[in-house]
């Protein structure tokens, strides 16, 4: 669906090169950069992955803001629902902070990029369930899901 004819050669740069920026946060936000190019209003998951110990989102994130936001101009945006995650290296109290910063973060680049968020919801989970009941830990947990609901 990537290559609608319907699609200014801008938009699709844009893709191409969030897509190409995305190796490092894995197939789910490729996934998800596709999903925003092929359709207008409907809810939207994306999820942000982090470098180790930042809270900085990274310039794929910063383009699939950027995509989101402008998907979704026009749409009725409900709310916008943010999970701070971090993995189970260092403290808690540390990821705690950590997952609430790039929360804070996401929810800060989505508002400067002109998406109108009337409610949100964000939550701060730090490294809690980073480690599963085998004692292995839960691989690329620093990130944020991001949902935004549309109005009916």
């Amino acid at each position: 669906m990537l290559g609608n004819a319907n699609m200014g050669p801008t938009f699709k740069r844009i893709v191409i090169a969030a897509t190409a920026m995305a190796g490092l946060a894995g197939c789910q936000t490729v996934q998800s950069v596709q999903r925003i190019a092929s359709s207008p209003c409907h809810d939207t998951r994306v999820t942000f992955y982090f470098e180790s110990n930042s809270e900085t989102l990274t310039p794929a994130g910063q383009q699939i803001v950027a995509l989101t936001a402008k998907r979704l101009q026009g749409c009725k945006v409900k709310e916008l629902s943010l999970v701070g995650l971090a993995d189970p290296t260092g403290s808690p109290e540390v990821n705690l902070t950590l997952s609430k910063h790039r929360a804070d973060n996401v929810l800060d680049a989505f508002v400067r990029a002109g998406l109108p968020v009337p409610k949100y919801t964000l939550v701060a989970s730090g490294d809690k369930g980073a480690v599963a009941a085998s004692g292995a830990t839960v691989p690329l947990r620093r990130q944020v899901d991001a949902t935004v609901v549309i109005a009916r």
